[in-house]
C-alpha cells in the first residue's frame, strides 16, 4: 500500500526534478513534505507542504523532520549532496528509503555505501525533462541497498507510466558520458566550428537542410542554459574526458578517409554496425523529427528563460528542461497535421447550409447533397411541434431573456426540467447551455464533495479520465488537478486501471472515473462494469452520454441510462446533451435529489453567471421532452435501428461499429489518401460525410464517419455504402 510503505516522504530540493517527484508521489497519496533553502520560495498549489531548510546548514526543524521521515529524497546540486551524506545518514532511521535524483553517480553512492548501513538506497536519474512528463519515459535506476520501499517506489514510477532501466553507478555514469556529455561536446563543437566559418546565422537559417537546422536547435537550446549546468556536465562525470577525446579522435578518423569513396564508405560501415538492427528504429525517429520541423512553433517564449534545474534548486536530469514547456494546446497543434486544411479546400468537410428538407441539403453553390454529417440521430429538429414551439417562444419573449438563470428566467426552464425528470423516473435534471458547461460546472463541485448524493473521502479524490473520453472533458484536466491527482488510462487495460484503482484505496482518496457512454467516432463504453469496478472503492461513475441520449430507452433516456436498467445508481452521474438525438439545443446533468440541485444552481459556475439556453431553442426542447414522454422517440428510434441493420447489410458488418447499437459508423482506411480518396467519392455521389485524421484517428490513417439518422432513406444507404469501397478499408 503507497502511503503505508513509502510513509512520510521529505523532498529536498523544489527544483525542477524535485517538484516532479513531490507532485507524483502527493497524488499517488504519500504524506509529502518540500523542503528548499531558496528565501523567496512560494507555496505551491500543486504541492501539499513547503518548508524552507538548508541542508548543508541543518536546524533543529529540519532535523526533526528528516529524522521523523520514512523516506528521503534528495533533488539538490552534486556538491550539496556530496557533503551532506554523513551527517544526513546519521540522524535517518534505520529503513528509512534515501533517494537521489543526481546526474553522476558513482561518487555519491561511494559515499552511500560507507555510510548507510541500515537504509534502503536507490538512485534515480530521470532521463527526460520533467516538463515533458514521465509517461513513456526512462528513469535511470541504481538501487544500492533494497527493501519494500524502494521496490514499491519503483513499482509506482511505472504506474506512473515511466521506465525503469536498471544500472549500476558505473554503467550510468558510463552511459551518462556517452549520452549527455559527448552530446553536449559535439553539439558545442559544431557551434565554435560554424563561428570559424564565413557565413551568419540568416544566410545559414535560409539554406540550412534539416540537419543543419537540428544541430542549430539544439546549439540555441544549450547556449540558452546555465553555464555552470553544462560545465557541470562535461567536468563533473569521471568519463567525460574519454568521451570528448573518442569526439576528437573520430573527427581525426574523417579527416583521413576523405581521400575516396571507399575509404570514407569503410566509415559509415562502422557507424551502421553499431546501429545494427537499431538502425531502422533512429532512421524513423530522424524522418519524425525532420517533419515535425515544419509544423510552425510559437516563439513567444524566451530562450533565454531556459532554466534546467529550476533556478539551481534541483539536479539536472540527463535530459535537460525544454526551454519552452508543451502544454496540451502546443502538443495538439504540433501533432496535427494539414489533413484536415486539405479537406476544407477540397470541399470535403466544412459545408455551407443554405437550407435542408429531411436529409437532403442544398449548399451555397446550388448543389443538393444527402448528409451523414448531423448528429440530430432522431431528425426532431424539424419537427413540427419543436418549430411551432420556437416560433411560440420567439413571439411571447422576444430573441432572447439575457439574464442569469438565477436571476431571471423563462418558465420554460422549469417546464424543461420537470418534463426531464419524468423522463428519467423522478430523478433530478440540471439544464446547462451545453454538455460543456456540465463537466465545468458539475466536476468541481462533484471532486470537492459538496453534492450531498456523491460523498467523498476526507482525503480527497482522484480523478482518472479515459483517454478516448471526450475532448470536453479532456481540456478541463487542468481546473480538476487543482482539486485532486488526475490519472489517464486506457479501457483497454483493465489491469492498469485496477491499479489506479488499488492506490485510490490505498491512499484513502475517493475515485472518479470519467467516460463516454456512446463514442463520438465508435465504440460502446461497458459503463455497467466500471460502476462495478468502482463499487468497492467507495467511488463514483461521471459518463458523459451525449451521444446517447433520446436513442435508447422507452422514453428516451438514453445508452447509459437504459443500461443501468432504466435507473441512475447512487454513483453514478449522468450528462446528457439537449443537442443531438434529443432535437432541440443544449446539455443537463441528471443527479438523484433536490439537495444536489440546490448546490449546483448555487454553485456551478456556468449556472451561476451564465444565461439560460437561447430562448426559442429552449421552448423547442420542452416540445422535444413532451415527443419522448408520448411514445413518438420510441418509434423514432425503431427506424433508427432499422437503418443501422440496413447499412450493416450494405457494407458486409465491416464498418466501425458494426452491429451495435451506436447511431455512428465509420470506414477506417490503411492511409490517409485512400481515406481522401473515399471522401471524394462520397462527395461526388452526393453525400456528406465526416472526413477524420490524426490526430483524431491514428497517424497515417483515414476515418470515414456516418452519423445515421431515423430520416435517412433506403436510397441514401445504398448510395454510401457504393462509394466506400469496404475492399479498402482496415479490417
Amino acid at each position: 500500500m503507497t502511503a503505508d510503505v513509502l510513509g512520510r516522504v521529505v523532498v529536498v530540493g523544489a527544483g525542477a526534478v524535485g517538484t516532479l517527484f513531490a507532485r507524483l508521489l502527493s497524488r499517488s497519496g504519500a504524506d509529502v513534505l518540500v523542503v528548499d533553502r531558496a528565501p523567496g520560495l512560494q507555496d505551491d498549489p500543486a504541492l501539499p507542504r513547503i518548508q524552507r531548510g538548508d541542508l548543508t546548514d541543518i536546524d533543529t526543524e529540519l532535523a526533526r523532520e528528516l529524522g521523523g521521515a520514512d523516506t528521503v529524497v534528495l533533488a539538490v546540486p552534486e556538491q550539496v549532496a556530496l557533503s551532506a551524506i554523513k551527517s544526513l545518514t546519521g540522524m535517518l532511521r534505520p529503513g528509512t528509503l534515501l533517494v537521489d535524483t543526481l546526474s553522476v553517480k558513482t561518487p555519491f553512492i561511494k559515499l552511500v555505501r560507507e555510510s548507510a548501513d541500515g537504509l534502503e538506497a536507490v538512485g534515480l536519474n530521470p532521463m527526460f525533462a520533467p516538463s515533458l512528463g514521465i509517461e513513456g519515459r526512462p528513469v535511470a535506476t541504481v538501487v544500492v541497498h533494497g527493501g519494500p520501499r524502494g521496490a514499491e517506489l519503483l513499482r509506482l514510477i511505472e504506474d506512473w507510466g515511466g521506465r525503469v532501466v536498471r544500472v549500476d553507478e558505473h554503467d550510468h555514469d558510463r552511459l551518462a558520458a556517452a549520452s549527455q556529455a559527448l552530446t553536449h561536446a559535439a553539439v558545442l563543437s559544431f557551434g565554435l566550428a560554424v563561428t570559424q566559418l564565413d557565413v551568419n546565422i540568416v544566410e545559414l537559417r535560409a539554406i540550412a537542410p534539416p540537419p543543419a537546422t537540428m544541430l542549430l536547435a539544439l546549439l540555441a537550446r544549450i547556449t540558452a542554459g546555465s553555464p555552470e549546468v553544462y560545465w557541470d556536465v562535461q567536468a563533473a562525470n569521471p568519463q567525460a574526458p574519454a568521451a570528448r577525446e573518442a569526439l576528437a579522435q573520430g573527427l581525426r578518423r574523417l579527416a583521413d578517409h576523405i581521400g575516396g569513396v571507399a575509404d570514407f564508405a569503410t566509415l559509415l560501415d562502422e557507424c551502421r554496425g553499431f546501429l545494427g538492427s537499431h538502425g531502422e528504429h533512429y532512421a524513423a525517429v530522424c524522418a519524425h523529427a525532420f517533419e515535425e520541423m515544419n509544423t510552425p512553433r510559437s516563439t513567444a517564449t524566451s530562450p533565454t528563460s531556459h532554466d534546467p534545474t529550476g533556478d539551481g534548486r534541483g539536479t539536472m536530469p540527463l535530459a535537460e528542461k525544454e526551454s519552452n514547456p508543451a502544454n496540451w494546446v502546443e502538443s495538439r497543434i504540433s501533432k496535427t497535421s494539414d489533413s484536415m486544411d486539405r479537406a476544407f479546400n477540397e470541399g470535403l468537410t466544412g459545408h455551407v447550409v443554405t437550407e435542408r428538407k429531411g436529409k437532403r441539403v442544398r449548399l451555397e453553390d446550388g448543389s443538393e447533397s444527402v448528409e451523414f454529417v448531423s448528429c440530430s440521430y432522431l431528425g426532431l429538429e424539424e419537427h413540427p411541434a419543436l418549430v411551432d414551439a420556437a416560433t411560440e417562444g420567439l413571439r411571447r419573449y422576444g430573441a432572447h431573456l439575457s439574464s442569469s438563470r438565477n436571476r431571471m428566467r423563462p418558465v420554460y426552464l422549469g417546464e424543461l426540467e420537470e418534463l426531464l425528470s419524468t423522463v428519467y423516473h423522478g430523478n433530478k435534471a440540471v439544464a446547462f447551455t451545453s454538455v460543456g458547461n456540465v463537466h465545468l460546472g458539475l466536476l468541481p463541485l462533484l471532486g470537492s464533495g459538496a453534492l450531498p448524493s456523491y460523498p467523498v473521502s476526507p482525503r480527497g479524490v482522484t480523478f482518472i479520465v479515459d483517454r478516448t473520453a471526450h475532448a470536453s472533458m479532456q481540456v478541463i484536466r487542468g481546473i480538476l488537478e487543482q482539486i485532486g491527482p488526475l490519472h489517464r488510462f486506457d479501457l483497454a487495460d483493465q489491469e492498469a486501471l485496477g491499479r489506479v484503482l488499488g492506490d485510490c484505496g490505498a491512499a484513502g482518496r475517493t475515485p472518479i472515473v470519467l467516460v463516454d457512454g456512446v463514442g463520438s467516432m465508435g465504440g460502446l463504453i461497458d459503463v455497467v462494469g466500471l460502476r462495478a469496478a468502482l463499487e468497492p472503492y467507495g467511488g463514483h461513475l461521471y459518463v458523459d452520454d451525449a451521444h446517447g441520449i433520446s436513442i435508447a430507452g422507452p422514453l428516451g433516456g438514453g445508452y447509459a441510462f437504459e443500461e443501468f436498467g432504466d435507473r441512475l445508481p447512487p454513483n453514478v452521474v449522468i450528462a446528457g446533451s439537449l443537442s443531438k438525438g434529443f432535437g432541440g439545443a443544449g446539455g443537463f446533468a441528471l443527479v438523484p435529489a433536490d439537495a444536489d440541485v440546490r448546490v449546483l444552481r448555487k454553485f456551478a459556475n456556468p449556472l451561476v453567471f451564465g444565461h439560460s439556453i437561447m430562448l426559442p431553442m429552449l421552448a423547442a426542447d420542452v416540445a422535444a421532452a413532451h415527443l419522448h414522454l408520448n411514445g413518438e422517440v420510441a418509434a423514432l428510434q425503431q427506424r433508427l435501428w432499422r437503418n443501422a441493420d440496413e447499412l450493416d447489410a450494405l457494407t458486409g458488418g465491416q464498418l466501425v461499429n458494426a452491429g451495435l447499437r451506436s447511431p455512428v459508423r465509420g470506414a477506417h482506411y490503411p492511409t490517409e489518401e485512400e481515406g481522401f480518396a473515399a471522401a471524394r467519392r462520397l462527395r461526388a455521389a452526393g453525400v456528406l460525410v465526416l472526413p477524420a485524421f490524426f490526430p483524431t484517428v491514428a497517424k497515417g490513417t483515414g476515418l470515414v464517419r456516418l452519423a445515421l439518422s431515423a430520416l435517412h432513406e433506403r436510397e441514401h444507404l445504398e448510395t454510401a455504402a457504393k462509394a466506400l469501397a469496404l475492399d479498402h478499408i482496415s479490417s
